[in-house]
């Protein structure tokens, strides 16, 4: 490895690696702060019976995928196909370096903290019975130009926090703690599938600031409250998304914006699997709210993702 970030990648290894593993659990409410901006949680443990979590398993066993895994193995002692549990993504700002990432996994955390101590510029603070350990991240930068820390403290035997903010760490564990409000204890994101739909993606967020003047950015902006779930039941991986508006009007209005996009996705007669997925579309209104959903054959999305791979493959090659 060639530098001390590389040993450091104990938390930027993982988080990379979260969106490619193929195992993890349940949201847990009382693990998030209440009123969140917004959250994102993958449940791998779900997604690893599904197919394409099959399919996910199938692509780390390729040569160069596992070459990787060996190095990251033989720095980490962890191996995040097996024995990461989970990924939670939280916000209760509005900024960036204000989210919290929650990791849980089966990990030495001895080996994390040596790992955190020899880390560029290692710094180390107390709250309570904790330890937050902080390091230089060659990789990002303050506004100020300034090269940035990351933050971060293992809970337990089976939790790793991170946060790009020292404050946003021991509020998470006071939050886990039960020494701070939870979401267990908030009416807000009430919706979400907590283990008992099989949902194994799920991203939830109220009133959305996003920047440009598409439709779909304007619709967006409508809304007050947007959730995504993503599940896959009998073969069929469904998608549904629910976009709340103030008044009818408005949802209607948001609903008649989309059909507008799904239409111009039909006619891109040169991209089949675009008009593919927006035959497959469904969109209604349902009170001051929008419903849009898909559902399309496991199988069909597998062989999709195989074909992008195999051209990708090709590419590299060339």
């Amino acid at each position: 490895m060639k530098s001390n970030f590389d040993k450091c990648a104990l938390f930027g290894g993982c988080i990379l690696l979260a969106a490619s593993s193929v195992l993890a659990s349940p949201l847990q409410r009382s693990d998030v702060a209440a009123d969140p901006a917004w959250l994102i949680h993958v449940d791998f443990d779900n997604l690893r019976s599904t197919a394409l979590g099959q399919f996910a398993l199938a692509e780390m066993e390729k040569p160069e995928v596992q070459a990787k895994f060996a190095v990251f193995q033989s720095l980490f002692s962890f191996d995040p196909r097996k024995q990461l549990h989970g990924v939670t993504l939280y916000s209760t700002g509005k900024v960036p370096t204000d989210g919290v990432l929650l990791l849980y996994a089966d990990f030495d955390s001895s080996k994390l903290e040596t790992l955190a101590q020899s880390a560029k510029d290692h710094q180390s603070t107390k709250h309570n019975q904790y330890v937050i350990h902080s390091w230089i991240d060659d990789k990002r930068h303050d506004r100020d130009g300034s090269k940035a820390r990351t933050y971060g403290a293992i809970y337990g035997t089976r939790l790793v926090i991170l946060a790009q903010e020292e404050s946003r760490v021991t509020t998470a564990l006071d939050v886990l703690d039960r020494t701070a409000p939870n979401l267990s204890t908030s009416a807000s994101f009430a919706d979400l599938d907590y283990g008992k739909g099989g949902s194994f993606f799920q991203a939830a967020a109220r009133k959305l600031d996003v920047p440009g003047s598409e439709p779909h950015a304007a619709m967006l902006r409508l809304s007050k409250f947007a959730r995504l779930q993503v599940a896959e039941k009998q073969h069929q991986l469904t998608a549904t998304l629910n976009l709340d508006a103030n008044d009818e009007e408005t949802a209607k209005q948001m609903v008649s914006v989309g059909r507008g996009l799904i239409s111009l996705m039909k006619l891109q007669k040169e991209n089949p699997e675009a008009v593919k997925f927006a035959d497959a579309l469904v969109l209604r209104q349902d009170g001051t709210g929008l419903v849009g959903s898909i559902s399309l054959p496991a199988d069909e999305i597998v062989g999709f993702l195989k074909a992008k791979a195999s051209k990708h493959e090709q590419k590299e090659e060339k």
